[in-house]
């Protein structure tokens, strides 16, 4: 900690050190040569930027000298990423965006490198987290609308992402860069995350290894943060959210300015729910939940480079609907009193970039404390009976080299350094370990005759895990060594229509609790198996998309061979305490599904949305894996009028899922009726002198159709998922 003060110190001594760099021009629409008022102009690698005035003018002062991506975006128009050299730029840039119906060339940043979507090798999807995600009972569940992902929940407060059919520990969250690591090895174990200060999620679907390293096996989820102040200015948003269903609130503020070579944000957010009422009218006990969350930033520019620092703390106290807990609630508040998981996570992230002419240097450093405990009730002899933490030190070290800007090189290495401790309480889920990771990798990507994008890579990781021996568990102390590559191509064989491929191996290492769990955890009883191998994916995958300026299709498939996959078993042995054990044990597995979306224009006001997901998974004796979702298709209309109402834009949509039957289940699952749900969203907008206003409401589970998704871990209590609930949320950003 001292030697990050002492940077931090001693980059804030140089940063007098201004460059009078400065670039000017003007952006305007390419179809009429209208200037543009409000478009934002912004250099990501720099955390410098600025906004058009009424004559689609920009200026941007105190940049660093070399070649940098500059970002151009506007609502309604395509994004443009350009080239600009600060060191011989002359004149002022004359920039023209193009009208655009649907958003289909987002700005990818988890592909290790700002890209359009067009140009990248792997599909990677943007979800922005805007008012549409406040009007969700968790903001997660705004991405179990991408075809492939879909979420295993305890209620609206325990939520876990799955793509393609693998969640838990075969699915990576990496939060504004850094690996999530927060117990993520159980179902019942939710991220702790927050979207305060979220801009945008993006989804890779598939092996990610190459570039995350081990438990990228399935997909990652990356959060990117909001984009700092523009230059000279001072902004910030407020939100207020109220739920009827479960009495829900949420609020949080943010603020945030920035000068021209400095700039600052803080935020703080509660959120607080009663215990929800299912669809057939029972109050499912104990549903409740309770977070908080505070989050800080700044970051200083000087000559040679920039650097930020990050703080984020968030608390979640999460009731657990068990059988234990219903016979005992009685009441119908929102307070946590008895049988629930109360975590905390601190986040402390120090982020650099340096630039050397073509050459970029990043080192960041990282650590997290995360703690974890789970209360019961004051009438048994321990209230707390499992207190535990997770410290982890990390390190990303990256190195990128452009060239004539039609080929990058990056090599880089990673690392973190884990240690899990028991305190006093009597449970230990798993034992007091240590975990040690190393990697290094290099990734190619280049661009050929301007429509042909290859991306190619190798890594290699190494991991040892040493825990300290339980009463009813041996010390274990093994060590990983694994290679994982993989290669794509993007080509654009018109500029409507392009063709992706990619070939992808990853892998991942048995986690601590597979290796050594030994007791109750849920409603089983789990036992390590410390001879787990080393889990392999290998996963090609081929995709379409085409887009005009009313229509847009896309079309996936895919096949994720998985040599070594772990998995709970079901034995026919019983625990001394009578409980039927489950212990992890491995097999050969295969997942292939198709994923298909459209969305079209008939008319100017009117916008139908719709896709279909298909996911088929077996271990290699035929037999189902556990918590693979619905097959489903998921469908929009949205009608925008032209005309606006009190001087707010209104759009209203309504949108609904229809889950086929899921029959093909596991040993220990239970065949899930199909079923279809709707929900209506109705927002608004208005601009203000001060900024802009967002009043929006959803009625979610319209008909109060009675049902329960097989991801949800209620279902073996026999209670169903939410009913109808009303969602009203007011945005306002100044």
């Amino acid at each position: 900690m001292k030697h990050i003060i002492f940077l931090i110190l001693f980059i804030t001594s140089i940063s007098s050190l201004k460059s009078q760099i400065s670039i000017s021009g003007i952006v305007m629409n390419e179809k009429n040569k209208e200037a543009l008022i409000g478009a934002v102009i912004y250099f990501p690698y720099m955390h410098k930027g600025t906004m058009t005035d009424s004559n689609g003018k920009f200026e941007i002062n105190n940049l660093l000298p070399g070649t940098f991506d500059l970002l151009v975006s506007f609502i309604g128009f395509q994004t443009k990423i350009i080239k600009v050299n600060t060191d011989t730029l002359q004149s002022k840039l004359l920039i023209y965006l193009t009208e655009q119906t649907f958003e289909t060339q987002e700005v990818i940043i988890s592909g290790n490198r700002f890209s359009l979507q067009h140009e990248n090798a792997i599909d990677i999807k943007s979800i922005k987290t805007d008012i549409h995600s406040d009007l969700e009972a968790n903001f997660l569940n705004r991405l179990g609308k991408e075809p492939g992902v879909d979420m295993i929940s305890k209620g609206n407060g325990i939520v876990k992402p799955v793509i393609r059919g693998l969640s838990n520990t075969n699915i990576l969250f990496v939060d504004n860069g850094i690996r999530k690591e927060n117990y993520q090895f159980s179902e019942n174990h939710p991220y702790v995350i927050d979207d305060m200060g979220m801009e945008r999620i993006e989804i890779i679907k598939g092996p990610a290894s190459l570039l995350y390293g081990s438990d990228a096996v399935g997909g990652v989820i990356y959060s990117i943060p909001e984009k700092p102040a523009l230059q000279n200015t001072i902004s910030g948003n407020y939100t207020a959210k109220y739920s009827l269903n479960d009495g829900g609130i949420a609020s949080n503020l943010s603020v945030k300015g920035a000068k021209e070579n400095f700039h600052a944000g803080v935020g703080f957010g509660i959120k607080s729910f009663k215990d929800f009422t299912d669809a057939a009218g029972i109050q499912v006990p104990n549903s409740r939940f309770n977070n908080k969350s505070f989050k800080t930033n700044a970051g200083i520019s000087y000559k040679f480079g920039k650097t930020d620092v990050y703080y984020d703390l968030t608390t979640m106290q999460l009731g657990l609907t068990i059988p234990a807990a219903i016979s005992i609630i009685q009441d119908i508040g929102r307070n946590n009193n008895v049988w629930f998981q109360h975590l905390e996570s601190h986040i402390l992230a120090l982020k650099n970039k340096f630039f050397i002419k073509s050459f970029m240097i990043d080192a960041d450093f990282s650590y997290q404390l995360n703690n974890r405990k789970l209360n019961t009730v004051e009438s048994l002899p321990v209230f707390t009976t499992v207190d535990m933490s997770l410290n982890t030190l990390g390190y990303n070290f990256k190195g990128t080299y452009s060239y004539k800007n039609n080929y990058q090189f990056i090599t880089g290495i990673q690392g973190i350094k884990q240690k899990n401790k028991n305190y006093e309480a009597p449970n230990h889920i798993i034992p007091d370990a240590d975990l040690f990771d190393f990697s290094a990798y290099i990734l190619l990507s280049a661009k050929f005759m301007s429509k042909l994008n290859v991306l190619a890579g190798l890594r290699y990781d190494y991991r040892t895990i040493l825990t300290i021996a339980e009463p009813n568990s041996p010390a274990v102390n093994p060590q990983y060594s694994n290679f994982s590559y993989s290669a794509g191509l993007t080509y654009q064989i018109t500029e409507k229509f392009l063709f992706r491929s990619n070939f992808a191996s990853a892998q991942r290492t048995p986690n601590i609790a597979e290796l050594t769990q030994n007791g109750p955890h849920g409603a089983f009883f789990e036992k390590g198996n410390s001879a787990l191998q080393t889990q392999k994916n290998f996963e090609p995958d081929v995709s379409i998309h085409y887009h005009s300026d009313f229509v847009l299709f896309e079309m996936s498939g895919f096949y994720n061979k998985i040599e070594n996959y772990i998995f709970l078993e079901k034995s026919s042995a019983t625990a001394p305490n009578g409980m039927l054990i489950y212990q992890f044990n491995q097999s050969d597995a295969g997942i292939k599904g198709l994923e298909v979306g459209f969305k079209i224009m008939p008319v100017k006001t009117v916008k139908i949305f719709s896709n279909y997901s298909f996911i088929d998974a077996k271990q290699s004796d035929g037999s189902y894996l556990p918590f693979i979702p619905h097959n489903k298709i998921y469908s929009e209309l949205k009608y925008c009028p032209v005309k606006s109402f009190l001087k707010f834009n209104i759009s209203a949509s309504v949108n609904s899922t229809y889950a086929f039957s899921q029959t093909k289940v596991s040993e220990f699952e239970t065949v899930t009726p199909g079923y279809f749900v709707s929900n209506l969203v109705l927002s608004s907008e208005r601009k203000l002198k001060s900024g802009k206003l967002n009043i929006a409401f959803s009625l979610n589970n319209l008909f109060n159709e009675v049902y329960i998704d097989h991801l949800s871990t209620l279902k073996e209590l026999n209670y169903f998922a939410q009913g109808r609930n009303l969602i009203a949320v007011v945005k306002y950003v100044f």
